[in-house]
């Protein structure tokens, strides 16, 4: 993947990287750019804070492990404690710190400048995601990415269940904070991740 990044430059519109998707970052992050540690925020079940642990990488997994005001629950999803309870048993066997905190709270946890990348798989609505990448923005190193899951915006109406707005707050935020770098990944998943060199 590095390759295919040096020299693009984000002129209003990101570059798509075919047939890549967020499984080829933790080796990207690993291998490519020699990052060692990095933080995710929205763990969920610790599925992919699995993956980035096991490319030999650091992480802080962010999630309260709670519904709060805003957030609707999905029916399907499995109680919180049970959840937590799973993904503390899951990522045990690696290099991992789990905060038990909102995005917002564990800010305070993370010095800025500190960390070589940041996922983004919280909240998908409109505030969350644009102040999840504005202030997490200030934990990274320059030259560190900023990645998330779910490029894309869903339907319009608010109180849909699985809004999300991650293509229209990106878009904007990259805009606004200068970024030269932007990335889509283009591939085997349904739902796109995206990233960042931090400039």
């Amino acid at each position: 993947m590095t390759k295919i990044i040096e020299g693009i430059k984000f002129k209003g519109k990101p570059f798509e990287i075919p047939d890549c998707s967020r499984d080829d970052l933790p080796r990207f992050f690993k291998e490519d750019m020699k990052y060692t540690v990095g933080v995710e925020v929205g763990v969920y079940a610790g599925e992919y804070t699995e993956q980035l642990c096991k490319a030999g990488l650091k992480v802080f997994g962010v999630d309260p492990w709670l519904v709060y005001r805003d957030y609707r629950k999905h029916p399907k999803e499995l109680p919180y404690e049970e959840l937590f309870d799973i993904t503390k048993k899951r990522l045990t066997p690696y290099n991992c710190s789990l905060i038990r905190k909102t995005s917002m709270e564990a800010l305070n946890d993370i010095p800025d400048n500190s960390t070589d990348f940041i996922y983004l798989d919280g909240n998908h609505a409109l505030p969350y995601i644009t102040q999840d990448i504005y202030f997490w923005n200030k934990k990274l190193k320059v030259g560190g990415v900023m990645a998330g899951h779910d490029y894309f915006d869903s339907s319009h109406n608010p109180y849909w269940i699985r809004v999300c707005h991650v293509k229209s707050a990106v878009n904007l935020c990259a805009k606004i904070l200068g970024v030269e770098n932007f990335y889509i990944l283009k591939g085997k998943d349904k739902c796109p991740s995206w990233f960042w060199i931090k400039p």
